[in-house]
Protein backbone atom coordinates (compact mmCIF):
# COMPACT_ATOMS: atom_id res chain seq x y z
CA UNK A 1 0.00 0.00 0.00
CA UNK A 2 3.12 2.60 0.79
CA UNK A 3 5.12 2.08 -2.39
CA UNK A 4 3.29 -0.44 -4.69
CA UNK A 5 0.13 0.94 -5.31
CA UNK A 6 1.18 5.20 -5.20
CA UNK A 7 3.26 3.82 -7.80
CA UNK A 8 0.66 2.14 -9.87
CA UNK A 9 -1.66 5.16 -9.70
CA UNK A 10 1.29 7.25 -10.37
CA UNK A 11 1.88 5.50 -13.88
CA UNK A 12 -2.64 5.50 -15.13
CA UNK A 13 -2.58 8.93 -13.94
CA UNK A 14 0.28 9.90 -16.11
CA UNK A 15 -1.35 8.20 -19.30
CA UNK A 16 -4.17 10.77 -18.81
CA UNK A 17 -1.67 14.12 -17.84
CA UNK A 18 0.92 13.83 -19.72
CA UNK A 19 0.25 16.35 -22.34
CA UNK A 20 -0.69 18.94 -19.87
CA UNK A 21 2.27 18.26 -17.87
CA UNK A 22 4.63 18.70 -20.91
CA UNK A 23 2.67 22.47 -21.50
CA UNK A 24 3.37 23.21 -17.97
CA UNK A 25 6.82 22.08 -17.21
CA UNK A 26 6.04 21.39 -12.95
CA UNK A 27 9.68 21.88 -10.89
CA UNK A 28 10.00 18.07 -10.70
CA UNK A 29 13.25 18.54 -9.61
CA UNK A 30 12.53 20.83 -6.51
CA UNK A 31 9.29 18.97 -5.62
CA UNK A 32 11.42 15.38 -5.27
CA UNK A 33 14.20 17.46 -3.61
CA UNK A 34 11.53 18.46 -0.88
CA UNK A 35 9.73 15.11 -0.82
CA UNK A 36 13.29 13.60 -0.13
CA UNK A 37 14.34 16.29 2.74
CA UNK A 38 10.23 15.43 4.11
CA UNK A 39 11.19 12.18 4.33
CA UNK A 40 14.12 12.54 5.86
CA UNK A 41 12.95 14.80 8.44
CA UNK A 42 10.50 12.77 9.63
CA UNK A 43 12.15 9.66 9.55
CA UNK A 44 14.89 11.77 11.74
CA UNK A 45 12.45 12.81 14.17
CA UNK A 46 10.35 9.49 14.47
CA UNK A 47 13.54 7.57 15.38
CA UNK A 48 15.39 10.18 17.72
CA UNK A 49 11.91 11.14 19.61
CA UNK A 50 11.68 7.37 20.10
CA UNK A 51 11.87 6.88 23.85
CA UNK A 52 12.59 3.39 23.32
CA UNK A 53 15.66 3.87 21.32
CA UNK A 54 18.49 2.90 23.42
CA UNK A 55 21.75 3.91 21.33
CA UNK A 56 24.55 5.75 23.06
CA UNK A 57 26.84 8.06 21.40
CA UNK A 58 29.68 5.74 21.67
CA UNK A 59 27.58 2.70 19.21
CA UNK A 60 26.10 5.57 17.05
CA UNK A 61 29.82 6.97 16.23
CA UNK A 62 30.56 3.26 15.53
CA UNK A 63 28.02 2.96 13.58
CA UNK A 64 28.91 5.91 11.50
CA UNK A 65 32.21 4.35 11.11
CA UNK A 66 30.92 1.01 9.73
CA UNK A 67 28.57 2.63 7.78
CA UNK A 68 31.53 4.83 6.15
CA UNK A 69 33.58 1.66 5.82
CA UNK A 70 31.05 -0.08 4.60
CA UNK A 71 29.94 2.25 1.66
CA UNK A 72 33.91 2.69 0.99
CA UNK A 73 34.40 -0.80 0.38
CA UNK A 74 31.25 -0.77 -2.35
CA UNK A 75 32.76 1.71 -4.53
CA UNK A 76 36.02 -0.09 -4.21
CA UNK A 77 34.82 -3.44 -4.96
CA UNK A 78 32.69 -1.86 -8.14
CA UNK A 79 36.23 0.00 -9.34
CA UNK A 80 37.82 -3.01 -8.68
CA UNK A 81 35.59 -5.10 -10.57
CA UNK A 82 34.11 -2.59 -13.54
CA UNK A 83 38.07 -1.80 -14.59
CA UNK A 84 38.71 -5.36 -15.23
CA UNK A 85 40.51 -5.76 -18.84
CA UNK A 86 38.21 -7.73 -20.11
CA UNK A 87 35.18 -6.04 -18.39
CA UNK A 88 34.27 -4.27 -21.11
CA UNK A 89 33.07 -0.71 -19.56
CA UNK A 90 34.49 2.74 -20.55
CA UNK A 91 35.78 4.79 -17.49
CA UNK A 92 32.17 6.93 -18.32
CA UNK A 93 30.71 3.17 -17.76
CA UNK A 94 32.62 2.74 -14.63
CA UNK A 95 31.96 5.96 -13.04
CA UNK A 96 28.51 5.48 -13.75
CA UNK A 97 28.70 1.82 -12.14
CA UNK A 98 30.56 3.12 -9.08
CA UNK A 99 27.77 6.17 -8.59
CA UNK A 100 24.51 4.23 -9.36
CA UNK A 101 25.11 0.54 -8.07
CA UNK A 102 26.23 1.92 -4.26
CA UNK A 103 23.75 4.62 -4.12
CA UNK A 104 20.61 3.92 -2.00
CA UNK A 105 17.96 6.16 -1.40
CA UNK A 106 15.79 6.74 2.18
CA UNK A 107 12.54 7.39 0.36
CA UNK A 108 12.16 3.69 -0.33
CA UNK A 109 13.99 1.88 2.31
CA UNK A 110 11.98 3.58 5.03
CA UNK A 111 8.84 2.75 3.63
CA UNK A 112 10.11 -0.89 3.30
CA UNK A 113 11.59 -1.11 6.91
CA UNK A 114 8.10 0.13 8.06
CA UNK A 115 6.17 -2.35 6.54
CA UNK A 116 8.33 -5.45 6.85
CA UNK A 117 9.04 -4.14 10.48
CA UNK A 118 5.39 -2.66 11.21
CA UNK A 119 4.40 -3.03 15.11
CA UNK A 120 8.17 -3.90 15.97
CA UNK A 121 8.96 -1.45 18.77
CA UNK A 122 12.49 -1.06 17.76
CA UNK A 123 12.20 -0.04 14.32
CA UNK A 124 13.44 3.42 15.26
CA UNK A 125 16.51 1.42 16.33
CA UNK A 126 16.48 -0.33 12.85
CA UNK A 127 16.42 2.71 10.87
CA UNK A 128 19.78 4.40 12.15
CA UNK A 129 22.18 2.48 9.60
CA UNK A 130 20.18 4.03 7.09
CA UNK A 131 19.73 7.36 8.33
CA UNK A 132 23.70 7.05 7.99
CA UNK A 133 24.26 5.87 5.34
CA UNK A 134 21.85 8.20 2.90
CA UNK A 135 24.26 11.37 4.39
CA UNK A 136 27.02 9.19 3.78
CA UNK A 137 26.84 8.11 0.20
CA UNK A 138 26.08 11.71 -0.14
CA UNK A 139 29.13 12.92 1.44
CA UNK A 140 31.41 10.87 0.01
CA UNK A 141 30.40 11.12 -3.31
CA UNK A 142 30.93 14.76 -3.54
CA UNK A 143 34.52 14.02 -1.66
CA UNK A 144 35.52 11.62 -4.40
CA UNK A 145 33.84 13.48 -7.31
CA UNK A 146 37.39 15.28 -7.73
CA UNK A 147 39.58 12.22 -8.01
CA UNK A 148 37.10 9.84 -9.73
CA UNK A 149 36.70 12.59 -12.56
CA UNK A 150 40.31 12.88 -12.96
CA UNK A 151 40.95 9.31 -13.38
CA UNK A 152 38.16 9.02 -16.02
CA UNK A 153 39.56 11.97 -17.72
CA UNK A 154 43.14 10.27 -17.91
CA UNK A 155 41.48 6.88 -19.08
CA UNK A 156 40.03 8.42 -21.51
CA UNK A 157 42.89 10.43 -23.16
CA UNK A 158 44.82 7.38 -22.40
CA UNK A 159 42.69 5.03 -24.35
CA UNK A 160 42.44 8.17 -27.15
CA UNK A 161 46.21 7.73 -27.96
CA UNK A 162 45.96 4.13 -28.06
CA UNK A 163 43.25 3.94 -30.44
CA UNK A 164 44.55 6.47 -32.76
CA UNK A 165 45.97 5.57 -36.25
CA UNK A 166 49.93 5.62 -36.42
CA UNK A 167 50.70 7.67 -39.32
CA UNK A 168 52.76 5.63 -41.77
CA UNK A 169 56.65 6.07 -41.64
CA UNK A 170 58.08 6.73 -44.82
CA UNK A 171 61.29 5.46 -45.73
Amino acid sequence: MTVVVPLIIGQIVRRYIKDWLERKKPPFGVISSCVLLMIIYTTFCDTFSNPNIDLDKFSLIIIVFIIFFVQLGFILLTFLFSTRNNSGFTPADTVAIIFCSTHKSLTLGIPMLKIVFAGYEHLSLISVPLLIYHPAQILLGSVLVPTIKSWMVSRQKALKLTRQPKAPVKV
